[in-house]
């Protein structure tokens, strides 16, 4: 599959950019968008440590941003990713601890130093349950959607895994880089976008899977910034994915902390445990991967998550939830200046979360679902479905992982955050998706999680030309959709929905019982 790397390289087009930190110079895409490569956003990170942003006496070397040279370093056991060849889910180049770049891609139309030009601007950030991707992921290359809608489209890279989410209160590991590295992105696209040709008061940040759960992350740091502090975007997409309980403390991922070194031959108790985790001579990141990928630090370890750190991302007083239902959450991000949120998922989200991880039998259910949830939780969970007997097939086991963490993962968080927006009267738009390209679903044919990337990202060479008809109206629909919300009086349960006919019409959520009376094993919900 032709990468934007392979189409910049193989044209002689190039356009300079002068940024405050210098100029880059970009190539032009076969469409003719404007194309800039892996542009720093902020200085190289020390590991398992906060990144800092770029100085403002900071220079770039005035280089062609022109190639995927590399892609964050990250385990190779992605299940959902399985029959897509590595290279296209991570782009070309070699593993870094440094993916804190951004791509950008701006409209064919743009003209460098042309003042009149303030396109919308999109950043997107990639999902892979926060473990895995690239900002160099194909089905995430806009170049087509940037011409089509006129938009900058940009896309982040931010550290993942242990590299992105080690967390531990002895020693201290605050975790959260990922989180707090796609923040400095953000940052760095508001001051400096509009010499891209984008304008800085009209940008939506967009997630996939993590990345939808990344956004409603930077969504709660939004609503507790300081009182002088704005959002750097005003308005945000959330695909398949958002938060629905309390994440971990340092101190419940302590024992996380404690597998990784074991794994490692380390002492978790040693003085000088940090100082040689932290350096790469000593412990390469490529061992991380290996013994994460392996299951070396048993499976329950595996997934690397956010924590409540009360430092600088996320308070624990009131807890996100709690402060998400109060109303005060979407009060706030009004007053910081978010404007709407888009939210949905698919019907058929169960089956790539039920190829995540082998599930031959039914304890492997439990072990896998405490990679993302509490002890506690996941027994709670288990007692809201169907009990499979010790002689289950793998088929049953797998489909039963499946709806479980899709359940958990994406249909009950959309639908608990809509509803506490809308209770709070804040612009919400509800979507769900009954078709995507029936060539490129998975084994079975399933409407499933992720297979609306190629619509959102209208990418045409892998669509049928009705196919790109449907994304195109898919698209333009729902901008046309967002701009009316402030005047929408439409009740939760409604969702626009693109059916398995390929209309778009706003339709009733059927699901809605089946998926809301879930809720109620979790902590302080009464519906």
């Amino acid at each position: 599959m032709a990468h934007l790397h392979d189409e910049l390289i193989a044209s002689s087009a190039r356009l300079t950019v002068d940024t405050r930190y210098g100029k880059v110079i970009g190539g032009r895409a076969s469409n003719g968008a404007a194309v800039f490569l892996e542009i720093p956003y902020a200085l190289p990170p020390v590991r398992f440590a906060d990144a800092e942003p770029l100085p403002d006496d900071h220079k770039y070397p005035g280089k062609e941003y022109l190639t995927e040279s590399s892609y964050g370093f990250q385990p190779r056991n992605d299940g959902q990713a399985s029959g897509t060849p590595f290279v296209d889910k991570v782009g070309y180049g070699k593993p870094t601890e440094n993916p804190l770049f951004l791509n950008i891609i701006s409209p064919p139309s743009f003209r460098p130093k042309s003042s009149a030009q303030a396109f919308p601007v999109k950043i997107y950030i990639h999902g892979g349950f926060l473990q895995f991707g690239s900002p160099h992921g194909v089905r995430g290359q806009d170049q087509f959607v940037s011409a089509e809608l006129s938009e900058v489209r940009v896309n982040i890279g931010y550290r993942l895994s242990a590299f992105g989410f080690l967390a531990s209160d002895e020693p201290r590991l605050d975790g959260n880089y990922g989180f707090k590295d796609q923040w400095l992105a953000l940052e760095w696209v508001k001051k400096n976008i509009s010499v891209f040709g984008g304008n800085p008061q009209d940008i939506t940040v967009v997630g996939l899977s993590a990345g939808a759960h990344s956004v409603h992350q930077i969504l709660h740091h939004v609503s507790r910034l300081p009182e002088a502090a704005d959002s750097p975007f005003q308005s945000a997409i959330l695909m398949s994915n958002a938060i629905v309980m309390v994440p971990k403390t340092p101190a419940e991922l302590r024992p996380q902390f404690e597998a990784l070194c074991c794994a490692l031959d380390l002492d978790p108790k040693s003085p000088n445990i940090l100082k040689t985790l932290q350096d790469p001579s000593l412990v390469p990141a490529s061992k991380i991967c290996g013994l994460i990928e392996t299951d070396a630090l048993g499976t329950e370890y595996g997934t690397f998550r956010g924590c409540v750190d009360n430092i600088s991302w996320m308070a624990s007083s009131p807890d996100l939830m709690t402060w998400q239902r109060s109303g005060a959450f979407a009060t706030n991000l009004t007053k910081k200046g978010v404007k709407s949120i888009v939210i949905g998922d698919l019907t058929e989200e169960w089956y790539l979360y039920s190829i995540a991880h082998p599930i031959p039998t039914p304890a492997d259910i439990i072990v896998n679902l405490e990679r993302y949830y509490p002890v506690e939780m996941v027994e709670r969970m288990m007692r809201m479905y169907r009990t499979l007997g010790e002689d289950a097939g793998e088929g049953e086991c797998t489909r039963l992982f499946g709806e479980i963490l899709s359940d958990w993962q994406v249909h009950v968080p959309v639908r608990v955050f809509a509803r506490d927006l809308h209770r709070a009267g804040f612009p919400v738009l509800r979507y769900e998706i009954a078709w995507t390209p029936e060539q490129l679903r998975p084994e079975g044919g399933y409407v499933t999680h992720g297979g609306d990337s190629y619509l959102w990202h209208l990418r045409i060479p892998d669509l049928e030309a009705d196919q790109v008809r449907v994304a195109k109206d898919w698209l333009k629909k729902v901008n046309t959709e967002i701009m009316d919300l402030e005047h929408s009086s439409r009740s939760v349960q409604e969702v626009l929905k693109l059916g398995e006919d390929k209309d778009i019409t706003w339709s009733t959520d059927d699901l809605w019982n089946e998926k809301m009376r879930l809720v109620k094993i979790l902590q302080g919900e009464t519906e």
